[in-house]
Protein backbone atom coordinates (compact mmCIF):
# COMPACT_ATOMS: atom_id res chain seq x y z
CA UNK A 1 0.00 0.00 0.00
CA UNK A 2 2.79 2.56 0.66
CA UNK A 3 4.17 1.72 -2.78
CA UNK A 4 0.78 2.52 -4.34
CA UNK A 5 0.65 5.86 -2.53
CA UNK A 6 4.13 6.70 -3.78
CA UNK A 7 3.02 5.86 -7.32
CA UNK A 8 0.01 8.14 -7.10
CA UNK A 9 2.18 10.89 -5.68
CA UNK A 10 4.63 10.56 -8.60
CA UNK A 11 1.76 10.60 -11.10
CA UNK A 12 0.29 13.71 -9.46
CA UNK A 13 3.64 15.45 -9.68
CA UNK A 14 3.92 14.54 -13.36
CA UNK A 15 0.42 15.80 -14.15
CA UNK A 16 0.78 19.04 -12.24
CA UNK A 17 4.19 19.72 -13.76
CA UNK A 18 2.79 19.45 -17.26
CA UNK A 19 2.09 22.83 -18.89
CA UNK A 20 -1.57 23.62 -19.62
CA UNK A 21 -2.71 22.42 -23.05
CA UNK A 22 -3.39 25.95 -24.31
CA UNK A 23 0.27 26.91 -23.73
CA UNK A 24 1.66 24.11 -25.94
CA UNK A 25 2.36 24.38 -29.61
CA UNK A 26 0.76 21.98 -32.07
CA UNK A 27 4.02 20.01 -32.38
CA UNK A 28 4.28 19.17 -28.70
CA UNK A 29 0.66 18.12 -28.19
CA UNK A 30 1.16 14.60 -29.65
CA UNK A 31 4.34 14.06 -27.63
CA UNK A 32 2.56 15.11 -24.44
CA UNK A 33 -0.42 12.81 -25.16
CA UNK A 34 1.84 9.80 -25.74
CA UNK A 35 3.74 10.47 -22.51
CA UNK A 36 0.53 10.73 -20.50
CA UNK A 37 -0.81 7.49 -22.00
CA UNK A 38 2.37 5.66 -20.98
CA UNK A 39 2.05 7.01 -17.46
CA UNK A 40 -1.59 5.91 -17.30
CA UNK A 41 -0.69 2.37 -18.42
CA UNK A 42 2.03 2.18 -15.77
CA UNK A 43 -0.39 3.43 -13.14
CA UNK A 44 -2.96 0.78 -14.10
CA UNK A 45 -0.41 -2.01 -13.74
CA UNK A 46 0.76 -0.77 -10.34
CA UNK A 47 -2.83 -0.26 -9.21
CA UNK A 48 -3.69 -3.86 -10.13
CA UNK A 49 -0.70 -5.11 -8.17
CA UNK A 50 -1.70 -2.97 -5.20
CA UNK A 51 -5.28 -4.32 -5.31
CA UNK A 52 -4.03 -7.94 -5.40
CA UNK A 53 -1.71 -7.30 -2.46
CA UNK A 54 -4.57 -5.59 -0.68
CA UNK A 55 -6.78 -8.65 -1.24
CA UNK A 56 -4.20 -10.94 0.34
CA UNK A 57 -3.86 -8.62 3.30
CA UNK A 58 -7.63 -8.47 3.70
CA UNK A 59 -7.83 -12.27 3.79
CA UNK A 60 -5.24 -12.40 6.50
CA UNK A 61 -6.99 -9.67 8.47
CA UNK A 62 -10.35 -11.38 8.21
CA UNK A 63 -8.78 -14.40 9.84
CA UNK A 64 -7.38 -12.22 12.52
CA UNK A 65 -10.74 -10.40 12.76
CA UNK A 66 -9.26 -7.23 14.25
CA UNK A 67 -8.24 -4.75 11.50
CA UNK A 68 -10.14 -6.15 8.53
CA UNK A 69 -12.53 -3.24 8.18
CA UNK A 70 -9.78 -0.63 8.12
CA UNK A 71 -7.77 -2.51 5.47
CA UNK A 72 -10.91 -3.02 3.34
CA UNK A 73 -11.55 0.68 3.06
CA UNK A 74 -7.93 1.76 2.82
CA UNK A 75 -7.94 1.44 -0.99
CA UNK A 76 -10.81 3.94 -1.44
CA UNK A 77 -8.77 7.11 -0.71
CA UNK A 78 -6.27 5.93 -3.32
CA UNK A 79 -8.98 5.60 -5.99
CA UNK A 80 -10.59 8.90 -4.94
CA UNK A 81 -7.28 10.74 -5.18
CA UNK A 82 -6.70 9.26 -8.62
CA UNK A 83 -10.14 10.39 -9.86
CA UNK A 84 -9.59 13.88 -8.46
CA UNK A 85 -6.27 14.24 -10.28
CA UNK A 86 -7.80 13.06 -13.55
CA UNK A 87 -10.70 15.53 -13.16
CA UNK A 88 -8.30 18.42 -12.48
CA UNK A 89 -6.26 17.55 -15.55
CA UNK A 90 -9.34 17.22 -17.80
CA UNK A 91 -11.02 20.42 -16.54
CA UNK A 92 -9.31 22.88 -18.95
CA UNK A 93 -10.22 20.67 -21.89
CA UNK A 94 -13.86 20.48 -20.77
CA UNK A 95 -14.03 24.26 -20.42
CA UNK A 96 -12.68 24.72 -23.93
CA UNK A 97 -15.16 22.25 -25.40
CA UNK A 98 -18.10 23.82 -23.57
CA UNK A 99 -18.03 26.86 -25.88
CA UNK A 100 -18.18 29.48 -23.14
CA UNK A 101 -17.01 33.07 -23.27
CA UNK A 102 -13.42 32.02 -22.72
CA UNK A 103 -13.49 29.59 -25.64
CA UNK A 104 -12.04 32.05 -28.15
CA UNK A 105 -9.29 30.32 -30.14
CA UNK A 106 -5.93 30.96 -28.54
CA UNK A 107 -4.03 30.45 -31.78
CA UNK A 108 -2.76 33.62 -33.45
CA UNK A 109 -5.45 35.14 -35.69
CA UNK A 110 -5.14 34.70 -39.42
CA UNK A 111 -3.18 37.51 -41.06
CA UNK A 112 -5.11 40.26 -42.80
CA UNK A 113 -4.61 40.83 -46.53
CA UNK A 114 -1.47 42.71 -47.50
CA UNK A 115 -1.68 46.53 -47.46
CA UNK A 116 -1.73 46.95 -51.23
CA UNK A 117 -4.57 44.45 -51.73
CA UNK A 118 -6.50 45.97 -48.84
CA UNK A 119 -6.14 49.52 -50.19
CA UNK A 120 -7.21 48.43 -53.68
CA UNK A 121 -10.16 46.52 -52.24
CA UNK A 122 -11.28 49.59 -50.30
CA UNK A 123 -11.04 52.00 -53.20
CA UNK A 124 -12.88 49.82 -55.71
CA UNK A 125 -15.34 47.81 -53.64
CA UNK A 126 -16.08 49.55 -50.33
CA UNK A 127 -15.86 53.32 -50.71
CA UNK A 128 -18.93 54.92 -52.26
CA UNK A 129 -18.41 57.64 -54.87
CA UNK A 130 -18.19 61.01 -53.15
CA UNK A 131 -20.29 62.77 -55.79
CA UNK A 132 -23.12 60.23 -55.37
CA UNK A 133 -23.15 60.74 -51.61
CA UNK A 134 -23.06 64.52 -52.00
CA UNK A 135 -25.93 64.57 -54.52
CA UNK A 136 -28.04 62.32 -52.29
CA UNK A 137 -27.48 64.57 -49.28
CA UNK A 138 -28.45 67.66 -51.26
CA UNK A 139 -31.60 65.98 -52.57
CA UNK A 140 -32.71 64.78 -49.14
CA UNK A 141 -31.91 68.05 -47.37
CA UNK A 142 -33.75 70.15 -49.97
CA UNK A 143 -36.81 67.92 -49.93
CA UNK A 144 -36.81 67.63 -46.12
CA UNK A 145 -36.73 71.43 -45.78
CA UNK A 146 -39.69 71.74 -48.14
CA UNK A 147 -41.61 68.98 -46.36
CA UNK A 148 -41.00 70.46 -42.90
CA UNK A 149 -42.06 73.89 -44.14
CA UNK A 150 -45.30 72.32 -45.34
CA UNK A 151 -45.73 70.71 -41.92
CA UNK A 152 -45.45 74.15 -40.31
CA UNK A 153 -48.10 75.49 -42.65
CA UNK A 154 -50.64 72.78 -41.80
CA UNK A 155 -50.10 72.88 -38.03
CA UNK A 156 -52.05 74.86 -35.48
CA UNK A 157 -49.66 77.34 -33.89
CA UNK A 158 -51.61 77.35 -30.63
CA UNK A 159 -51.79 73.57 -30.18
CA UNK A 160 -49.14 71.85 -32.30
CA UNK A 161 -45.40 71.64 -31.94
CA UNK A 162 -43.07 74.10 -33.62
CA UNK A 163 -40.44 72.44 -35.82
CA UNK A 164 -36.93 73.79 -36.22
CA UNK A 165 -34.34 73.20 -38.95
CA UNK A 166 -33.20 69.61 -39.42
CA UNK A 167 -29.70 68.38 -38.47
CA UNK A 168 -27.91 65.70 -40.48
CA UNK A 169 -26.18 62.94 -38.49
CA UNK A 170 -24.93 59.42 -39.01
CA UNK A 171 -22.72 57.75 -41.60
CA UNK A 172 -23.93 59.81 -44.56
CA UNK A 173 -22.79 63.00 -42.83
CA UNK A 174 -19.65 61.44 -41.34
CA UNK A 175 -18.58 60.05 -44.75
CA UNK A 176 -18.36 56.34 -43.93
CA UNK A 177 -21.58 54.98 -45.41
CA UNK A 178 -21.17 51.58 -47.14
CA UNK A 179 -24.76 50.42 -47.82
CA UNK A 180 -27.10 50.97 -50.72
CA UNK A 181 -29.72 52.33 -51.05
CA UNK A 182 -28.27 55.43 -49.47
CA UNK A 183 -30.09 56.60 -46.32
CA UNK A 184 -29.85 59.93 -44.52
CA UNK A 185 -30.65 60.46 -40.84
CA UNK A 186 -32.06 63.86 -39.89
CA UNK A 187 -32.87 65.10 -36.40
CA UNK A 188 -35.79 67.53 -36.25
CA UNK A 189 -35.80 69.56 -33.00
CA UNK A 190 -39.21 70.76 -31.89
CA UNK A 191 -40.58 72.95 -29.13
CA UNK A 192 -44.04 73.48 -27.61
CA UNK A 193 -46.32 76.34 -28.64
CA UNK A 194 -45.94 79.56 -26.73
CA UNK A 195 -45.98 80.24 -23.84
CA UNK A 196 -45.04 76.67 -22.80
CA UNK A 197 -41.50 75.35 -22.62
CA UNK A 198 -39.76 72.01 -22.15
CA UNK A 199 -37.51 70.93 -19.32
CA UNK A 200 -35.44 67.81 -20.03
CA UNK A 201 -34.27 65.77 -17.02
CA UNK A 202 -32.16 62.62 -16.83
CA UNK A 203 -33.76 59.59 -15.27
CA UNK A 204 -31.89 58.21 -12.24
CA UNK A 205 -29.84 55.09 -13.00
CA UNK A 206 -31.74 51.83 -12.80
CA UNK A 207 -30.96 50.01 -9.56
CA UNK A 208 -30.63 46.76 -11.51
CA UNK A 209 -28.60 48.35 -14.31
CA UNK A 210 -26.57 51.21 -12.84
CA UNK A 211 -24.44 51.43 -16.00
CA UNK A 212 -27.38 52.71 -18.12
CA UNK A 213 -28.30 56.32 -17.23
CA UNK A 214 -28.89 57.49 -20.84
CA UNK A 215 -32.63 58.08 -20.56
CA UNK A 216 -34.59 61.18 -19.68
CA UNK A 217 -38.03 62.70 -19.37
CA UNK A 218 -39.49 65.87 -20.86
CA UNK A 219 -41.57 67.98 -18.52
CA UNK A 220 -43.89 70.63 -19.93
CA UNK A 221 -43.64 73.81 -17.88
CA UNK A 222 -46.54 76.21 -17.66
CA UNK A 223 -45.62 79.89 -17.38
CA UNK A 224 -46.04 81.41 -13.96
CA UNK A 225 -48.82 83.79 -12.97
CA UNK A 226 -46.70 86.81 -13.87
CA UNK A 227 -46.12 85.71 -17.46
CA UNK A 228 -49.58 86.73 -18.65
CA UNK A 229 -52.47 88.66 -17.11
CA UNK A 230 -54.82 85.75 -17.74
CA UNK A 231 -52.89 83.82 -15.11
CA UNK A 232 -54.15 86.28 -12.50
CA UNK A 233 -57.62 85.09 -11.57
CA UNK A 234 -58.58 88.49 -10.12
CA UNK A 235 -57.91 90.38 -13.35
CA UNK A 236 -58.96 87.55 -15.70
CA UNK A 237 -62.61 87.67 -14.59
CA UNK A 238 -63.46 90.73 -16.69
CA UNK A 239 -61.25 90.09 -19.73
CA UNK A 240 -60.68 87.58 -22.55
CA UNK A 241 -57.08 86.62 -23.32
CA UNK A 242 -56.56 86.70 -27.10
CA UNK A 243 -53.41 84.56 -26.76
CA UNK A 244 -54.59 81.70 -24.59
CA UNK A 245 -58.35 81.79 -25.12
CA UNK A 246 -61.03 80.86 -22.63
CA UNK A 247 -59.79 77.34 -21.86
CA UNK A 248 -56.67 78.52 -20.09
CA UNK A 249 -53.21 77.07 -20.19
CA UNK A 250 -53.54 73.73 -18.46
CA UNK A 251 -57.05 72.44 -19.05
CA UNK A 252 -57.06 72.36 -22.88
CA UNK A 253 -57.61 68.69 -23.82
CA UNK A 254 -56.30 69.20 -27.37
CA UNK A 255 -52.74 69.80 -26.26
CA UNK A 256 -50.41 66.97 -27.24
CA UNK A 257 -49.24 66.26 -23.70
CA UNK A 258 -52.67 66.50 -22.04
CA UNK A 259 -53.07 62.71 -21.44
CA UNK A 260 -49.66 62.42 -19.74
CA UNK A 261 -49.26 65.93 -18.30
CA UNK A 262 -46.96 67.29 -17.08
CA UNK A 263 -44.72 64.86 -19.03
CA UNK A 264 -44.51 64.52 -22.79
CA UNK A 265 -45.24 61.09 -24.29
CA UNK A 266 -43.06 60.12 -27.24
CA UNK A 267 -45.76 57.88 -28.71
CA UNK A 268 -48.14 60.87 -28.87
CA UNK A 269 -45.44 62.88 -30.61
CA UNK A 270 -44.84 60.13 -33.18
CA UNK A 271 -48.56 59.84 -33.98
CA UNK A 272 -48.82 63.60 -34.38
CA UNK A 273 -45.68 63.66 -36.53
CA UNK A 274 -47.00 60.96 -38.87
CA UNK A 275 -50.31 62.78 -39.34
CA UNK A 276 -48.50 66.07 -39.96
CA UNK A 277 -46.18 64.52 -42.56
CA UNK A 278 -49.13 62.95 -44.37
CA UNK A 279 -50.96 66.29 -44.59
CA UNK A 280 -47.82 68.12 -45.65
CA UNK A 281 -47.05 65.67 -48.47
CA UNK A 282 -50.62 65.91 -49.75
CA UNK A 283 -50.10 69.67 -50.04
CA UNK A 284 -46.78 69.60 -51.96
CA UNK A 285 -46.84 66.26 -53.82
CA UNK A 286 -47.81 67.92 -57.12
CA UNK A 287 -44.41 69.66 -57.20
CA UNK A 288 -42.37 66.43 -57.34
CA UNK A 289 -42.01 63.68 -59.91
CA UNK A 290 -41.54 60.81 -57.46
CA UNK A 291 -43.45 58.84 -54.87
CA UNK A 292 -43.08 59.23 -51.11
CA UNK A 293 -44.15 56.45 -48.79
CA UNK A 294 -43.62 55.33 -45.23
CA UNK A 295 -41.22 52.41 -44.94
CA UNK A 296 -42.88 51.15 -41.78
CA UNK A 297 -46.18 52.29 -40.31
CA UNK A 298 -44.73 51.76 -36.83
CA UNK A 299 -41.85 54.12 -37.68
CA UNK A 300 -43.52 57.34 -38.88
CA UNK A 301 -40.30 59.21 -39.61
CA UNK A 302 -38.84 56.49 -41.85
CA UNK A 303 -39.56 57.56 -45.43
CA UNK A 304 -38.68 56.30 -48.90
CA UNK A 305 -38.39 58.32 -52.10
CA UNK A 306 -38.98 56.16 -55.18
CA UNK A 307 -38.28 57.55 -58.64
CA UNK A 308 -39.78 56.30 -61.90
CA UNK A 309 -36.47 54.60 -62.68
CA UNK A 310 -37.06 52.41 -59.56
CA UNK A 311 -34.12 54.08 -57.82
CA UNK A 312 -34.86 54.64 -54.13
CA UNK A 313 -33.50 57.02 -51.53
CA UNK A 314 -34.20 56.49 -47.84
CA UNK A 315 -34.23 59.05 -45.07
CA UNK A 316 -35.30 59.17 -41.45
CA UNK A 317 -36.86 62.24 -39.86
CA UNK A 318 -36.62 61.92 -36.09
CA UNK A 319 -38.41 64.47 -33.86
CA UNK A 320 -36.14 65.33 -30.93
CA UNK A 321 -35.98 67.67 -27.95
CA UNK A 322 -32.84 69.60 -27.08
CA UNK A 323 -31.25 68.75 -23.74
CA UNK A 324 -30.21 71.62 -21.50
CA UNK A 325 -29.35 74.02 -24.34
CA UNK A 326 -26.63 71.65 -25.66
CA UNK A 327 -26.28 69.48 -28.76
CA UNK A 328 -27.49 66.45 -26.85
CA UNK A 329 -31.00 65.45 -27.86
CA UNK A 330 -33.72 63.26 -26.43
CA UNK A 331 -35.16 60.98 -29.11
CA UNK A 332 -38.25 58.74 -28.93
CA UNK A 333 -37.63 55.61 -26.89
CA UNK A 334 -39.13 53.22 -29.47
CA UNK A 335 -40.96 53.37 -32.77
CA UNK A 336 -37.90 54.16 -34.91
CA UNK A 337 -35.86 51.91 -37.23
CA UNK A 338 -32.84 52.49 -34.94
CA UNK A 339 -30.43 54.14 -37.42
CA UNK A 340 -26.75 53.35 -37.03
CA UNK A 341 -26.00 56.42 -34.92
CA UNK A 342 -28.41 55.12 -32.28
CA UNK A 343 -27.87 51.35 -32.54
CA UNK A 344 -25.61 49.27 -30.42
CA UNK A 345 -26.92 50.02 -26.98
CA UNK A 346 -28.13 46.45 -26.66
CA UNK A 347 -30.53 47.55 -23.91
CA UNK A 348 -34.28 48.01 -23.92
CA UNK A 349 -35.47 51.42 -22.84
CA UNK A 350 -37.59 51.95 -19.75
CA UNK A 351 -41.16 50.78 -20.03
CA UNK A 352 -42.65 54.23 -19.44
CA UNK A 353 -44.06 55.98 -22.49
CA UNK A 354 -42.58 59.21 -21.18
CA UNK A 355 -38.94 57.95 -21.17
CA UNK A 356 -36.82 59.31 -24.02
CA UNK A 357 -33.38 58.08 -25.11
CA UNK A 358 -30.39 60.41 -24.95
CA UNK A 359 -28.52 60.72 -28.26
CA UNK A 360 -24.99 62.10 -28.73
CA UNK A 361 -24.96 61.82 -32.54
CA UNK A 362 -24.15 65.51 -33.07
CA UNK A 363 -21.15 65.38 -30.70
CA UNK A 364 -19.85 62.23 -32.38
CA UNK A 365 -20.02 63.92 -35.78
CA UNK A 366 -18.26 66.95 -34.34
CA UNK A 367 -15.50 64.86 -32.80
CA UNK A 368 -14.83 63.08 -36.09
CA UNK A 369 -14.57 66.45 -37.86
CA UNK A 370 -12.19 67.72 -35.14
CA UNK A 371 -10.04 64.59 -35.38
CA UNK A 372 -9.85 64.80 -39.19
CA UNK A 373 -8.18 68.21 -38.92
CA UNK A 374 -5.41 66.77 -36.73
CA UNK A 375 -4.75 63.66 -38.82
CA UNK A 376 -2.48 63.48 -41.88
CA UNK A 377 -3.99 64.29 -45.27
CA UNK A 378 -5.85 61.28 -46.66
CA UNK A 379 -5.85 59.51 -43.28
CA UNK A 380 -7.14 55.96 -43.04
CA UNK A 381 -9.48 56.27 -40.03
CA UNK A 382 -12.72 56.26 -42.05
CA UNK A 383 -11.39 53.61 -44.43
CA UNK A 384 -10.60 51.42 -41.41
CA UNK A 385 -14.17 51.74 -40.14
CA UNK A 386 -15.67 51.11 -43.59
CA UNK A 387 -13.62 47.99 -44.25
CA UNK A 388 -14.45 46.58 -40.81
CA UNK A 389 -18.17 47.31 -41.30
CA UNK A 390 -18.09 45.75 -44.79
CA UNK A 391 -16.37 42.56 -43.62
CA UNK A 392 -18.69 42.26 -40.62
CA UNK A 393 -21.75 42.67 -42.83
CA UNK A 394 -20.60 39.96 -45.24
CA UNK A 395 -19.65 37.62 -42.40
CA UNK A 396 -23.09 38.01 -40.80
CA UNK A 397 -24.67 37.01 -44.09
CA UNK A 398 -22.65 33.80 -43.94
CA UNK A 399 -22.98 32.87 -40.26
CA UNK A 400 -26.07 34.80 -39.13
CA UNK A 401 -26.48 37.86 -36.89
CA UNK A 402 -23.67 38.42 -34.41
CA UNK A 403 -25.34 40.79 -31.95
CA UNK A 404 -22.92 43.52 -33.00
CA UNK A 405 -23.76 46.45 -35.23
CA UNK A 406 -22.03 49.33 -36.96
CA UNK A 407 -22.40 51.53 -33.90
CA UNK A 408 -20.17 49.13 -31.91
CA UNK A 409 -17.52 49.37 -34.63
CA UNK A 410 -17.81 53.14 -34.74
CA UNK A 411 -17.49 53.43 -30.96
CA UNK A 412 -14.36 51.27 -31.02
CA UNK A 413 -12.88 53.56 -33.70
CA UNK A 414 -13.66 56.67 -31.64
CA UNK A 415 -11.80 55.19 -28.67
CA UNK A 416 -8.78 54.43 -30.86
CA UNK A 417 -8.81 57.94 -32.35
CA UNK A 418 -8.61 59.39 -28.84
CA UNK A 419 -5.74 57.09 -27.82
CA UNK A 420 -3.41 56.81 -30.81
CA UNK A 421 -1.19 59.67 -32.08
CA UNK A 422 -2.19 61.38 -35.35
CA UNK A 423 0.74 59.94 -37.32
CA UNK A 424 -0.56 56.42 -36.61
CA UNK A 425 -3.45 57.10 -39.00
CA UNK A 426 -1.42 57.67 -42.15
CA UNK A 427 -2.98 56.15 -45.25
CA UNK A 428 -0.25 53.50 -45.36
CA UNK A 429 -1.29 52.24 -41.88
CA UNK A 430 -4.72 50.92 -42.92
CA UNK A 431 -3.83 47.27 -42.30
CA UNK A 432 -2.29 47.96 -38.87
CA UNK A 433 -5.21 50.11 -37.73
CA UNK A 434 -7.72 47.52 -38.92
CA UNK A 435 -5.87 44.97 -36.81
CA UNK A 436 -6.03 47.35 -33.82
CA UNK A 437 -9.75 47.94 -34.31
CA UNK A 438 -10.61 44.24 -34.39
CA UNK A 439 -8.31 43.51 -31.45
CA UNK A 440 -9.89 46.33 -29.41
CA UNK A 441 -13.37 45.02 -30.13
CA UNK A 442 -12.32 41.47 -29.23
CA UNK A 443 -10.94 42.62 -25.86
CA UNK A 444 -14.16 44.53 -25.21
CA UNK A 445 -16.23 41.42 -25.94
CA UNK A 446 -14.05 39.25 -23.72
CA UNK A 447 -14.48 41.78 -20.91
CA UNK A 448 -18.21 42.18 -21.68
CA UNK A 449 -17.92 45.97 -21.65
CA UNK A 450 -17.67 48.73 -24.25
CA UNK A 451 -18.05 52.21 -22.78
CA UNK A 452 -20.03 54.90 -24.54
CA UNK A 453 -17.58 57.35 -26.05
CA UNK A 454 -19.27 60.70 -25.31
CA UNK A 455 -21.13 60.09 -22.06
CA UNK A 456 -18.86 59.94 -19.05
CA UNK A 457 -15.59 61.59 -18.09
CA UNK A 458 -13.25 61.83 -21.08
CA UNK A 459 -10.08 63.84 -20.35
CA UNK A 460 -8.76 63.16 -23.87
CA UNK A 461 -11.77 64.75 -25.58
CA UNK A 462 -11.62 68.34 -26.73
CA UNK A 463 -14.06 70.86 -25.34
CA UNK A 464 -17.22 70.02 -27.27
CA UNK A 465 -19.70 71.78 -25.04
CA UNK A 466 -20.94 68.62 -23.37
CA UNK A 467 -23.01 69.40 -20.25
CA UNK A 468 -21.21 68.82 -16.97
CA UNK A 469 -23.86 66.40 -15.71
CA UNK A 470 -23.15 64.14 -18.68
CA UNK A 471 -19.37 64.42 -18.51
CA UNK A 472 -19.44 63.25 -14.89
CA UNK A 473 -21.96 60.45 -15.48
CA UNK A 474 -20.90 56.83 -15.56
CA UNK A 475 -20.57 55.83 -19.24
CA UNK A 476 -23.22 53.34 -20.36
CA UNK A 477 -22.02 49.88 -21.33
CA UNK A 478 -22.93 49.27 -24.96
CA UNK A 479 -22.39 45.52 -24.50
CA UNK A 480 -24.55 45.15 -21.40
CA UNK A 481 -27.28 43.39 -23.38
CA UNK A 482 -24.83 40.84 -24.75
CA UNK A 483 -22.95 40.44 -21.48
CA UNK A 484 -26.20 39.49 -19.74
CA UNK A 485 -26.45 36.41 -21.99
CA UNK A 486 -23.28 34.35 -22.28
CA UNK A 487 -24.49 32.56 -25.41
CA UNK A 488 -24.99 35.85 -27.27
CA UNK A 489 -21.59 37.08 -26.16
CA UNK A 490 -19.98 33.82 -27.27
CA UNK A 491 -21.67 34.12 -30.65
CA UNK A 492 -20.37 37.66 -31.09
CA UNK A 493 -16.84 36.51 -30.23
CA UNK A 494 -17.12 33.58 -32.62
CA UNK A 495 -18.37 35.80 -35.46
CA UNK A 496 -15.54 38.26 -34.89
CA UNK A 497 -12.97 35.45 -34.96
CA UNK A 498 -14.53 34.00 -38.13
CA UNK A 499 -14.53 37.42 -39.77
CA UNK A 500 -10.83 37.81 -39.04
CA UNK A 501 -10.12 34.29 -40.31
CA UNK A 502 -12.14 34.83 -43.50
CA UNK A 503 -10.94 38.38 -44.18
CA UNK A 504 -8.57 37.38 -46.99
CA UNK A 505 -11.24 35.20 -48.64
CA UNK A 506 -13.85 37.95 -48.37
CA UNK A 507 -11.47 40.47 -49.91
CA UNK A 508 -10.84 38.09 -52.83
CA UNK A 509 -14.54 37.30 -53.26
CA UNK A 510 -15.79 40.88 -53.20
CA UNK A 511 -12.64 42.38 -54.70
CA UNK A 512 -12.53 44.43 -57.91
CA UNK A 513 -12.08 41.33 -60.07
CA UNK A 514 -15.47 39.99 -58.97
CA UNK A 515 -18.21 40.96 -61.46
CA UNK A 516 -20.81 40.83 -58.67
CA UNK A 517 -19.31 43.62 -56.62
CA UNK A 518 -22.16 45.35 -54.79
Amino acid sequence: MPAGLVTVWLLASALLSEPPPQCLGPGRMEERAARLQAQMRRLERELEEAVMASGKDLQQEEEDGERGDWRRWSALPLAGLLLLLLALWACPRAVRLAGGVGSVPQAPPAPLPDPQALACFYERSVRLPADEVSRTRELVEGFADDLLEAVRSVCDRELDMELEESIGVGSMYENWRIDRPLACDLLVPFSPPEPYRFQADLLPPDSHRPECPAYGTIRVLVPGPGACLCGDTQQARDMLCLVHGQQGLVCCPDLLWAPTAPFLSWSSVMRWFQAALTKAWARISHKYDFELCFQDLECPGSLRIRFRSSKAVLFHLCPVVQFDGSDMYLIPGRGLPRPEWDKGRGLPGPDQDTAWTLSSAVYEKRFLAWAAKRLPSGSCHLACLQVAAFLHQKQCRLSGPSGLCQYHLKTALLHLLARLPPEAWHRSCLRARLHDLLAFLQRALQAGRLDHFILGSRPALPELGIPACLRSAQPPNLLAGLAAHSQLLSRALHTLAEMRRNAAALVREYGPHDPQVP
